[in-house]
C-alpha cells in the first residue's frame, strides 16, 4: 500500500513538472502599489539586419530609465528578423544586451512580425526564450494581457486557442480597475499598412473589438505602423504606438512621424497618459496628453 501511495504521489509530481515545463510561469512584479507608472513603446528595430539597435532607441530608453516606471512594454518588431537561427539569436541577443544596460525596469514583449516572419522556427525560439507568446498579469489593481498577432498559420488573427484563453482571461480580471491589451498589429491601422493587419479578417476584428469593449478594456496598444495615432471606439481606447527607433513614415493623415513613448500613469480610478518625444537632433523633449482637454498640436495627431 505504501508502494502504491509513494507511486502515485510521484506520478502526481511527474505532471505537474511537465506542465510547468510546457508553459513558463510569467515573472510577476515584485511591488504592487496602488499607484505607478508604465511606459509602452514599438518598433525599435534597426533598418538593416547586420546594424545596432538605434541610436533613437537607445535615447528612448534613457529617457524612460529617468522616469523610474514600475515596467515597460514592448509592443514589438525589436530586431529587424532572420529565418537563419544563429542572425536571430544574434540580432535579439543585442536588443537584450542594449535594454538591459540603459533600462532597469523589466520589458515585456508583444511579438512582431519581424521576430517571426511566419517561420515555425523562429516562434520556437522566442518560446525558449521568453516563454508562451500570450500571456497575462496583473500589477496594483490592474490587469495587463498580451496578445501574439503573429501565430504562424494565424497571422494577423487572434483565433484559436488564443481567443479561448483570452476570453476565460478577461472572465477571470473582471474585478480588476483597469485593463490594458498590447498586441502588435493594429485593429484599426492608419497607414499603407490598412487591410493588411487585423483588419484583413474584419469579421474577426469586429469581435475581438467587441470582446474589448464588452470587458471595458481601458486601452490598446499595437505598434507595426511607425507612427503614433490614438483613437476611441466604443469606449476602447486605441493607440498605435510605433515610434520606437525605426525608419517612420506618416499615417494618412500626414502626421504622428516622431520617434516617441507612452507613458502611462495609474491611480485609483484616473489614468493618464502621455506621448512623449524625445529630444533629439537638438530638439528638446515634448510631451502631450493622450484624450481628454488636449492642445492643438496633439489634436492633429489623434483620431478623436
Amino acid at each position: 500500500m505504501q508502494k502504491l501511495h509513494r507511486s502515485a504521489v510521484f506520478l502526481v509530481c511527474l505532471v505537474l513538472a511537465l506542465a510547468a515545463a510546457a508553459q513558463p510561469p510569467v515573472p510577476q512584479p515584485a511591488e504592487q502599489p496602488a499607484q505607478f507608472t508604465f511606459v509602452v513603446f514599438g518598433d525599435n528595430r534597426p533598418n538593416r539586419p547586420n546594424h545596432p539597435q538605434p541610436d533613437a532607441f537607445k535615447k528612448i530608453l534613457g529617457e524612460i530609465n529617468a522616469l523610474e516606471p514600475a515596467f515597460a512594454v514592448n509592443t514589438g518588431d525589436c530586431i529587424f528578423g532572420s529565418r537563419n537561427g544563429t542572425r536571430l539569436e544574434k540580432q535579439y541577443s543585442d536588443y537584450v544586451e542594449t535594454t538591459r544596460s540603459l533600462l532597469k525596469a523589466k520589458v515585456y514583449l508583444a511579438i512582431g512580425n519581424h521576430e517571426i516572419q511566419d517561420s515555425r522556427a523562429s516562434q520556437e525560439f522566442f518560446e525558449k526564450q521568453i516563454g508562451a507568446l500570450y500571456y497575462s498579469f496583473d500589477y496594483g489593481d490592474s490587469h495587463f494581457i498580451i496578445l501574439d498577432s503573429e501565430v504562424v498559420g494565424q497571422t494577423g488573427r487572434i483565433a484559436g486557442d488564443q481567443l479561448e484563453w483570452l476570453k476565460k482571461d478577461l472572465e477571470k480580471a473582471r474585478a480588476a480597475r483597469h485593463k490594458f491589451v498590447f498586441l502588435h498589429e493594429p485593429l484599426y491601422p492608419v497607414d499603407g499598412h490598412m487591410g493588411q493587419c487585423l483588419d484583413r479578417y474584419p469579421k474577426d476584428r469586429d469581435a475581438l473589438h467587441s470582446l474589448f469593449a464588452r470587458n471595458r478594456i481601458t486601452a490598446v496598444f499595437a505598434g507595426h505602423e511607425h507612427l503614433f495615432y490614438a483613437q476611441v471606439k466604443n469606449g476602447v481606447r486605441y493607440i498605435i504606438t510605433g515610434g520606437g527607433g525605426a525608419p517612420l513614415y506618416p499615417s494618412i493623415y500626414g502626421k504622428g512621424d516622431f520617434h516617441h513613448y507612452i507613458a502611462v500613469s495609474a491611480a485609483g480610478d484616473k489614468v493618464e497618459m502621455k506621448v512623449v518625444k524625445p529630444a533629439l537632433h537638438g530638439k528638446p523633449a515634448e510631451e502631450f496628453p493622450i484624450g481628454g482637454k488636449q492642445g492643438g498640436q496633439a489634436k492633429y495627431l489623434q483620431g478623436e
